[in-house]
């Protein structure tokens, strides 16, 4: 008996040398679903000194519109070969566009800076999504952005808000209302079910993980947030760590906001700065970490719903670099991730 197991002692450090030799076989996994993109040749070749460029589309009547771009991102390539294609009359019309790398190495010259490179400028302006479009007026003060991939619909919606300078006057969705009112024009959106979502008019009482869905009967892209992440058990088996809740942004009944303010949905949704429909705003013990107003694939959604419900914002600065970590862990394990797959069979 004392020979076995002295012999099986003996093979421990073999097989502990197996296990790690099998560790360093397993191949590590690739991301995948990439999509690459190239430049609309009717974007402007600019020096990119931003004051420069800013004065001289005011001074055609025009507002300089920055695409914030990443190379392999599939959200830019949807935005500009299918959103921004379908407008490019319209945009070359009303708008100068200039392409920046938010990883390039570029110099760009700020309207309110010195010279920096293109990922410092995007670090600056608090790019965060690719595709970010920043809209400038003439003297080259920002006077909308668009935080990812939005749909045609309300991509139109945004460039005549802009152009008609209406941000002046009122918000976006304030803008898309008044123009259904004036052509008569019946709601575009009917309010989905979804039995995860919970009715909620109390939010002082609340803690721990909420979702709050901002919705109006103007949204263009309600749908494809029900359609493509709410119905899908992927993200359904992720916000059930949340309290999920909808507030309609044309009523007039007020709520109470976690600090125990009476306010109304609209107004709730312009003091936590969602400035389109739909919006999902992210909050943990009566404190907001993240708005996700524009289309996300699967695994991006999943992860940005963990960020939250996993307090991972306390040892992350933003949810872009949790994910940076969350990728590698699971790459490390052979696992691909496909980041443009809309179900995507892997983590």
């Amino acid at each position: 008996m004392r020979q076995i197991i002295f012999s099986l002692l003996c093979m421990l450090p073999f097989l502990a040398g197996s296990v790690k030799a099998v560790e360093a076989e397993t191949q590590r996994g690739r991301i995948v679903g990439g999509l690459d993109h190239e430049i609309p040749g009717w974007f402007k070749e600019s020096f990119l000194d931003l004051k420069e460029d800013a004065t001289e589309a005011g001074d055609a009547g025009k507002h300089l519109l920055l695409f914030m771009t990443l190379n392999g991102c599939p959200y830019c390539t949807k935005m500009l070969e299918e959103v921004m294609q379908g407008e490019k009359d319209y945009i070359q019309k009303y708008f100068d566009s200039i392409a920046i790398n938010i990883r390039g190495a570029r110099m760009v010259t700020p309207v309110d800076a010195d010279e920096m490179t293109e990922k410092e400028f995007a670090g600056k302006m608090r790019v965060i999504f690719t595709p970010t479009i920043l809209f400038l007026d003439g003297k080259g003060k920002q006077v909308f952005r668009i935080n990812g991939l939005w749909t045609s619909e309300m991509f139109r919606h945004a460039l005549d808000y802009v152009q008609s300078r209406s941000y002046n006057e009122m918000s976006l969705p304030a803008f898309i209302k008044t123009r259904a009112s004036a052509r008569s024009k019946k709601p575009v959106y009917s309010f989905r079910d979804n039995d995860l979502l919970v009715k909620l008019n109390d939010f002082s009482t609340q803690t721990g993980p909420v979702a709050i869905l901002f919705e109006d009967r103007n949204c263009t892209g309600c749908n494809v947030f029900h359609d493509k992440y709410f119905n899908r058990e992927a993200i359904r088996s992720e916000l059930k760590k949340y309290v999920f809740t909808r507030l309609d942004t044309d009523s007039k009944q007020p709520v109470k906001d976690f600090a125990g303010n009476l306010v109304t949905p609209a107004k709730w949704a312009e003091q936590l700065g969602v400035t389109s429909r739909p919006a999902l705003v992210l909050f943990d013990n009566g404190r907001q970490y993240l708005k996700i107003t524009s289309e996300l694939y699967d695994f991006h959604f999943k992860v940005a719903l963990r960020y939250v419900s996993g307090g991972h914002y306390k040892k992350y600065k933003n949810w872009i670099a949790y994910l940076g970590d969350e990728q590698d862990r699971i790459l490390k394990s052979g696992q691909n991730i496909d980041i443009g797959d809309l179900a995507p069979k892997g983590e």
